[in-house]
């Protein structure tokens, strides 16, 4: 299954068991059609805002979207899925991720 599709699937299964509303009632609070959303859970990737705002919505970090499930975690992930609770613990942002690796080049380039 490609990663639009395990995003679309996660996002339904929120809406569905989680919040408990339809897909109507879900775009009707973030400003889009039912079709938009429905478009969405069958593997149509939104703008970021959008995704955004489901994430809002429903409660949920936009990360816990591209983490995988248990059942799919292969061996080499694990570390980047550890990486990523450290960067949630510690509120830290991609960008944030990317200056420290910038930083941290420098100072071997400079050593």
């Amino acid at each position: 299954m490609e990663l639009d599709e395990k995003i679309g699937k996660k996002l339904k299964d929120i809406r569905v068991n989680k919040m408990n509303i339809s897909a109507r009632e879900a775009g009707r609070r973030i400003g889009v059609s039912n079709s938009y959303v429905s478009r969405i859970e069958n593997g149509r990737i939104p703008s970021l805002s959008i995704l955004q705002k489901l994430c809002d919505l429903y409660g949920v970090s936009l990360q816990s979207l591209f983490m995988e499930t248990p059942q799919e975690l292969k061996e080499e992930n694990v570390e980047w899925i550890a990486f990523g609770k450290e960067m949630e613990d510690d509120d830290l942002t991609p960008e944030d991720v990317k200056s420290i690796l910038k930083f941290l080049k420098k100072r071997r380039d400079d050593n």
